[in-house]
């Protein structure tokens, strides 16, 4: 019996006819579920299309699974090619037009043309956005919009999903569905359980105004909801709302599906209503009861009605499962110690860049799976985030724990629940051999590297840039670039540090204990290797030596107080000449320094001197030789309990000093890596910079910092004479950076629930004690400072217990001469653990709840040995 060519939606019941997303289509109408009109084109008809093209689809699946990569791209090609160029037969689409005519649907409706692969929306495996969808396309021009969705099965990501997947015993055929348009209010995608947890009592629902689009190709932000579901199934509350800024929506219009700019009020406007999310979360919850199993719905609200997209199961959790962008967590407490609040564009830009080719490159050297369309970073409302989840699903393959990448990245831990697999045990020896090959010369080449970084940008005068051309300035930026991705060590130094501590984790907490941690931090301290640590203790001299000075000592006490005089006031002092030196050596470096548009040392030097300013406004402090010597004696002191701990067994022991002597190095080359890769930041500014200038003074720029609101490839553009009114492009920008700079925005997505929140907030509060990770061992007593953002820096008193989002290296100088302690919220294990560490600072790290429950001025003591801040009354 010859198959249809086409089925009416209500028919499509059998998968491998009409692919998995029109019989989920097909359930939701049996059900009772408003579903869109439509009609699926099915696999016969690509069956056919295929055959005509002298294609087998079966052999070149097959080949192309076992092929190289070259000649996987070569074979895949071949199909998607000979697809487009064929011609759709005319009973084909006569078919369609007889049975869109037997619907309610108008010869004018703007048409949806979607995929339907026969191995989509599958229980271990979605191919969630790997296939094709067009929206708006008119009834005459269907014929491309559904040779594009066949083509879309002989795509590379197609490919390798299903080499991630180990799916090798079916071979994907193409079905489509053509529907009309829904001209949605707003419209979005919803989880029957949390996506992120797996909790079956929380329905998580995401919602943008207009079409869905670009929500479900992860271009916007959406506003979240979580509504709290009961165990009978009852809907109870709203727990959590979290309201996105919108700057358009995806609406459809007589010319087809456009994006529209959305009015002030409507940017801040919630695009559902809290009784519409609850009305969804009832309807998203009768779907999973109909399909018996957790569900993954894509919905649109038009004139009042709830239309139901698609329905798909949520893959299991586990290692097979899914991982996509909307159920990823996202993190910028790492980003925060070098970057500033809102980045520039460029500076943006170079991040992501960074990310994908000089980290994620060296994951795939590696041997592990990335998922298809997968970012290693986001930008949310001007702010960068990092994806966790990716990192997590990355150290899960190579063996290790994804629970420590919060260590490393900072913010709360998050269960992780999904991503590829283990690596095979072959492939885990490869990659072993390798990254420690990549660790080895490393820390090799780094002397050279470092320095030939250094020589990079000292060779950029101020003549050579001054006369050069835009064009010759960018030739040098691209030059920069390149032999960066070239010579980059991060991750390689990054690794070295990661896998020393995980080796001492393994040997010190058997035989050390429970406060191995506190431990191993004691044994770190005084290296005096470390640049941040140096730079700290290079101010401190400074100041004893400006307090030798009379000339410096009037200056710094002088009223009024005329910082940019201090080369004229302090020519001929020794504090002076020994300034200058240290500008010398640290001038490249700035508050939120990794992004190129921030003021270096070296342009700003009042800065610097404000911190020296601020030790005469109280006692002398410690002298360094004291402080050095304090830190050497507690090294010291740690490294014998700990060789106590081990007793005879002297091959732990050597194991301990080997490992021990290996991650001292790694740390140490890790600041050194950041101090050197600054100098690249330093002359990227430059270069950038005086192409700015050149810009501004021909007319096209309104002043040379307008170059920071532009890509690299908008640069290229205008260099190269492109016409385009790039002032209005970049006051657009500005506006932009303004209104979200008035965003408060979270430092992990998906933020904990608001009851979660307080049940935590509770919780500490009733027992008036705050707990963290300790970083550098201690005890202090004193008031609580917040110090949020570089500008509250200036309030900050000698003997003030510090509480910070993270510690920028730029910011460490003020902190390490004024604070008596300091205490980390959702910061990293790195460059704040290593200041605390190197200037004996007690400090805990990732302590929650902190700026809910302390207040300036509120006096608490803290026992850094342990992690914990203790209240002195907690109500």
């Amino acid at each position: 019996m010859r198959k249809p060519l086409t089925l009416q939606l209500n028919s499509c019941d059998d998968p491998s006819l009409v692919g998995g997303k029109a019989a989920g289509l097909c359930c939701l109408i049996h059900h009772g579920f408003k579903v869109p009109p439509g009609v699926c084109i099915t696999t016969e008809a690509y069956r056919r299309i295929l055959s005509e093209s002298g294609i087998n689809p079966r052999e070149r699946w097959i080949r192309a699974l076992s092929a190289p990569e070259s000649e996987q791209h070569r074979l895949l090609t071949t199909c998607w090619a000979a697809i487009l160029k064929s011609t759709v037969p005319e009973e084909i689409i006569r078919s369609v037009h007889e049975a869109l005519a037997q619907l309610p649907i108008s010869d004018s409706a703007l048409l949806a043309v979607r995929s339907s692969a026969t191995n989509e929306d599958r229980i271990d495996a979605s191919f969630a956005g790997l296939y094709e969808t067009q929206l708006g396309v008119p009834l005459q021009d269907i014929g491309e919009a559904i040779k594009d969705c066949w083509a879309s099965v002989w795509r590379e990501k197609v490919l390798k999903y299903h080499l991630r997947f180990g799916i090798r015993e079916t071979i994907p055929e193409m079905a489509v569905i053509i529907q009309p348009v829904i001209a949605a209010r707003a419209a979005g995608v919803a989880f029957s359980q949390h996506p992120v947890s797996g909790n079956r009592d929380r329905v998580t629902i995401n919602a943008v105004m207009g079409i869905a689009a670009p929500l479900v190709s992860g271009e916007v932000t959406p506003d979240q909801y979580v509504i709290q579901v009961k165990r009978g199934g009852e809907v109870c509350e709203v727990m959590e709302r979290n309201i996105a800024k919108k700057d358009s929506a995806t609406r459809l219009s007589a010319d087809g599906v456009q994006d529209e700019p959305l009015s002030a009020e409507e940017m801040t406007k919630p695009a559902i209503t809290d009784e519409e999310a609850v009305s969804l979360a009832r309807l998203i919850k009768d779907v999973e009861r109909a399909f018996q199993r957790p569900v993954d719905v894509e919905w649109a609200i038009e004139n009042g009605a709830t239309w139901l997209l698609q329905a798909r199961a949520i893959p299991k959790t586990g290692s097979q499962a899914d991982l996509i962008e909307r159920t990823c967590t996202w993190s910028r407490a790492n980003f925060k110690e070098t970057l500033p609040e809102l980045p520039s564009p460029l500076g943006l830009s170079f991040v992501q860049e960074f990310m994908e080719t000089n980290i994620l490159r060296q994951y795939r050297e590696l041997g592990c799976t990335i998922p298809s369309g997968l970012s290693a970073v986001r930008i949310i409302q001007g702010r960068p985030f990092l994806n966790v989840s990716l990192f997590q699903s990355l150290t899960l393959q190579l063996g290790g724990n994804p629970a420590l990448i919060t260590e490393q990245m900072g913010g709360e831990a998050r269960p992780f629940h999904s991503g590829p697999p283990r690596l095979p045990w072959w492939k885990l020896i490869r990659a072993a051999i390798l990254m420690e090959w990549k660790i080895r010369r490393a820390a090799r080449r780094a002397p050279a590297w470092f320095a030939e970084m250094k020589r990079m940008t000292e060779a950029l005068t101020e003549d050579t840039v001054r006369t050069a051309t835009p064009a010759e300035l960018l030739a040098r930026l691209d030059a920069l670039g390149q032999r960066l991705q070239e010579g980059d060590l991060t991750l390689a130094i990054v690794a070295g540090v990661a896998q020393g501590l995980q080796a001492l984790e393994f040997l010190l907490k058997r035989w050390v204990g429970a406060d191995w941690r506190a431990g191993l931090n004691a044994s770190l301290e005084g290296l005096g290797t470390v640049i941040s640590a140096k730079q700290i203790l290079w101010l401190a001299e400074l100041a004893e030596a400006a307090r030798r000075e009379a000339p410096a000592q009037a200056f710094f006490l002088a009223q009024p107080y005329e910082p940019e005089q201090f080369r004229l006031r302090l020519a001929g002092t020794r504090f002076l000449q020994e300034f200058e030196s240290y500008l010398g050596e640290y001038g490249h470096r700035a508050v939120g320094e990794s992004d190129v548009m921030s003021p270096r040392f070296s342009e700003r030097p009042e800065y610097l001197l404000g911190v020296i300013r601020g030790h005469f406004q109280g006692p002398p402090a410690k002298p360094v030789d004291d402080i050095l010597h304090q830190r050497e004696s507690a090294r010291e002191t740690a490294l014998r309990q700990i060789r106590s701990a081990f007793g005879w067994r002297l091959p732990l022991w050597a194991a301990f000093q080997w490992w021990y002597r290996r991650l001292c190095r790694h740390l140490s080359l890790r600041e050194g890596n950041r101090h050197y890769l600054m100098y690249f930041s330093d002359a990227t500014r430059r270069l950038t910079r005086q192409i700015g200038a050149h810009l501004a003074t021909r007319g096209i720029l309104e002043s040379h910092d307008d170059i920071f609101f532009l890509t690299p490839e908008e640069i290229r553009r205008i260099v190269g004479g492109a016409a385009q009114d790039w002032k209005t492009l970049v006051a657009v920008r500005r506006a932009e950076r303004d209104r979200n700079a008035a965003q408060s925005v979270p430092d992990m997505l998906p933020e904990l629930s608001v009851a979660t929140l307080q049940a935590q907030a509770q919780t500490e509060a009733q027992a008036g004690s705050l707990t963290g990770i300790p970083i550098s061992a201690g005890c202090a007593e004193g008031p609580v400072r917040l110090v949020l953002t570089p500008e509250q820096a200036g309030r900050v008193k000698r003997g003030d217990i510090l509480v910070l989002p993270v510690i920028d290296p730029g910011m460490a100088p003020l902190f390490g001469l004024a604070a008596g302690l300091i205490v980390e919220m959702g910061g990293t294990l790195s460059h704040g653990a290593i200041i605390a560490r190197e200037y004996g600072i007690p400090a805990v790290a990732n302590v929650r709840s902190v700026t809910r429950l302390l207040k300036n001025g509120e006096r608490v003591t803290v026992d850094a040995t342990r992690g914990e801040i203790r209240r002195r009354d907690p109500a």
